[in-house]
């Protein structure tokens, strides 16, 4: 008995002096999570369904801040056509990150299910932006993260 009784004791003392490392949250920001190229294809934009996949209309989010990005949208068919829009701020929700001029909704980023070009389902990031500037101009993009 004084044998278990030591084993245990000497386990237990053995044990108690590792050395222990705090977990340290990741720093990740808002921002370094959206950052990236998002591209269309035709299972996630049906009207373009007669373009080629190198003409595919995109949209690049670059950093500025923490929880600010720069949101550049090109459009290569028929004519390459480029828009930007700075400041685009951040923020977190419930099921992804909401994209946001002044005060309104542009657009969310959300894990979903996504078509591959190749007609594929899997889970992935889908870029999803509305954005009118007049009455003349809607910009309506849907687009996967590309690795």
């Amino acid at each position: 008995m004084k044998k278990r009784l030591l084993f245990c004791s000497m386990v237990g003392v053995l044990t108690a002096c590792q050395q222990e490392g705090d977990v340290q949250p990741a720093s990740t920001t808002l921002a370094s999570e959206v950052v990236g190229i998002y591209r269309t294809n035709f299972y996630l934009d049906p009207s373009s369904v007669a373009i080629s996949a190198n003409q595919m209309s995109y949209a690049e989010l670059k950093v500025q801040s923490d929880s600010t990005v720069t949101l550049v949208y090109t459009k290569l068919y028929p004519a390459k056509i480029s828009r930007s829009f700075e400041n685009v701020g951040l923020r977190r929700q419930s099921n992804g990150v909401q994209l946001r001029i002044a005060d309104s909704g542009i657009g969310t980023l959300q894990t979903d299910r996504i078509f591959t070009d190749n007609g594929m389902e899997k889970q992935g990031k889908l870029l999803r932006i509305t954005i009118q500037d007049d009455p003349q101009s809607l910009l309506n993009f849907a687009g996967i993260k590309q690795q």
